[in-house]
């Protein structure tokens, strides 16, 4: 059957749509897996220098200049809610403030039990034990831009590492009945927030 012109027409705001959720989406997912990417390479590489400065130890006894090399950036990543045990209030005030600072509309969450993450060895992770918890948002929009503005307030406040695994945009209802100062899109987005548990101390410290 053939389109006719006010067939096309009609499509047009749909693709749009479309196109601009692909957009966000792809957005969101290369943001997210850089950030954790870059933060368990980080955490990698201090675990192997720790290693590394641990045999000297043993043999040299200066223990006293590892503890101080190493202590200060591993306390920043639990500040930072990559190792350690899980925050989940730290999350949600993070999602409060973040929803203030872009001037959203409210949000609604719903956050899963903890367990391994699922891409763990995509990130070249080792033999780091990464865990995720699985957090699904909801949460209404004037522009399609107030999304990537809401991901990037609520990484700037690191209580924690997440990345993005998916999200969909749906209009809220017909432009020409929405009120003013309303939100005109509804997003729904599925984040997983990663933790690395501590791991034990090598024998003989």
């Amino acid at each position: 059957m053939a389109l006719t012109t006010q067939d096309i027409s009609a499509l047009g705001k749909p693709l749009a749509v479309f196109a601009v959720i692909v957009a966000l989406g792809v957005v969101g997912v290369l943001y997210s897996n850089r950030a954790v990417k870059s933060a368990t390479d980080e955490l990698e590489a201090m675990r192997k220098q720790y290693n590394e400065a641990h045999d000297r130890v043993t043999r040299s006894g200066d223990e006293y200049n590892t503890i101080v090399t190493f202590t200060p950036p591993y306390r920043e990543l639990e500040r930072r809610g990559l190792v350690g045990e899980e925050q989940r209030l730290s999350w949600v005030d993070a999602l409060r403030t973040a929803n203030a600072d872009t001037q959203l509309y409210g949000i609604d969450f719903e956050v899963g039990p903890q367990q391994p993450y699922a891409y763990a060895s995509d990130l070249g992770a080792g033999s780091l034990s990464m865990q995720q918890s699985l957090m699904k948002l909801r949460l209404g929009l004037l522009y399609e831009d107030d999304l990537i503005r809401f991901f990037h307030r609520l990484a700037a406040q690191n209580v924690g590492t997440f990345a993005v695994n998916q999200c969909s945009l749906q209009r809220v209802g017909p432009e020409e009945f929405q009120p003013a100062n309303q939100p005109m899109l509804k997003a729904e987005c599925e984040l997983a927030w990663i933790t690395i548990p501590p791991a034990p101390p090598p024998e003989g410290t």
